[in-house]
């Protein structure tokens, strides 16, 4: 980590928590607190700013215990952030039957096991981008093998996990961008929280398809069976998690856990995995064998495309606008092949387009 690094973090790090720099001196730049901490108006925090003088991690880190006075916050975890460019993942148990607040060496040997499953099951998830697959991938493997977990201090409750954050974990191409560490960090507050406030408390979810197709990009059985196992492995305790970085201080909570709610995962995933055999996305060449248009300026123009879909030839009907089925009636006409992207729907003789992304004749 070079110095010119630590420096850029800990000035994002103020700015994110909404410090103003007032001024540059020639040895500091001079911030002023947020009104939210009700400082003194005359308070000044200096943040050395010599990144090229070989005294300057050892000045950072002074300014560093001085921030984390005024937050109440672990030095060592925020030197983590700052100087190691690294976020913090936290996960902190509740749970009456943890007497004194000293919990058995084996419950946190299966709390760790677990936590590294689903940090696994996240980068999968974030690299292949699918609600359910079989197979690890060698990226997933990279990115746990940067995390580090660190042990628990006698009688704590906090569990910290060191993760990646601008390391890329899947290169990029021509075709793709590159995945860094913090996408997966917040690929897993962002689907661990969309858990916690939607299916978990839902008796019984069945989620119908308007409801998927909203929130298929936080969708896994995978990660959903992961947190599952999660649960239930540290005996339904309450659980705080939580992800702090340079510009992300995120976290998400389930409280109130027993055996009904985490069973309601099952139900989640396992209609998950039927509706997968229902919805797709795919991109289909075929041919239009049926125009249905009683008004071609209006939307609800009906055409029948007969195309491949899983290597199965299959009828297809979509719903084309006024644009869309003036270019069908041309591409019908010539018989002319259409190329189509979108999102189909399995009905019981033919699919059914129920979000058309891309609609053209092929020359």
């Amino acid at each position: 980590m070079t110095t010119k690094t630590i420096h850029t973090n800990i000035y994002d790090l103020l700015i994110a928590r909404e410090w103003k720099k007032l001024e540059t001196k020639s040895k500091y730049d001079i911030f002023v607190p947020p009104d939210i901490l009700k400082f003194s108006k005359t308070y000044k925090l200096y943040i050395y700013n010599k990144f090229e003088n070989s005294d300057y991690e050892k000045e950072i880190y002074r300014n560093l215990n001085i921030i984390a006075q005024i937050y109440k916050e672990d030095i060592d975890e925020l030197a983590s952030i700052v100087i190691e460019d690294r976020q913090i993942l936290s996960l902190h148990i509740s749970n009456e039957n943890i007497k004194n607040g000293k919990p058995s060496i084996s419950f946190f040997d299966t709390l760790i096991n677990k936590s590294k499953s689903l940090l696994q099951e996240i980068a999968n998830f974030s690299v292949i981008k699918k609600p359910h697959f079989f197979d690890n991938i060698e990226e997933a493997e990279r990115y746990i093998n940067y995390c580090k977990f660190f042990k628990n201090d006698v009688g704590s409750l906090i569990t910290k996990i060191q993760l990646p954050n601008k390391e890329e974990i899947k290169e990029g191409t021509l075709f793709e961008q590159a995945i860094t560490g913090t996408e997966i960090n917040q690929n897993l507050i962002k689907i661990t929280d969309f858990i916690n406030t939607k299916i978990i408390e839902q008796n019984n979810f069945k989620p119908d398809n308007d409801f998927l197709l909203k929130h298929r990009n936080l969708i896994s059985v995978n990660v959903t069976n992961k947190l599952k196992k999660l649960y239930s492995g540290i005996e339904y305790a309450d659980i705080e998690i939580s992800l702090k970085g340079i510009n992300i201080n995120k976290s998400s909570i389930a409280k109130g856990l027993n055996r009904n709610k985490v069973r309601n995962l099952s139900t989640f995933s396992k209609t998950v995995r039927e509706k997968m055999k229902e919805i797709s996305e795919n991109d289909v060449l075929g041919k239009i064998i049926q125009l249905n248009s009683k008004n071609v300026d209006s939307n609800k123009n009906i055409i029948i495309v007969e195309g491949e879909i899983k290597k199965v030839k299959s009828r297809i009907s979509i719903k084309l606008n006024s644009d869309q089925i003036k270019l069908a009636a041309d591409a019908f006409k010539n018989n002319k092949t259409v190329l189509i992207n979108a999102i189909f729907e399995k009905e019981k003789s033919q699919y059914k387009v129920i979000d058309l992304k891309k609609f053209r004749q092929i020359k």
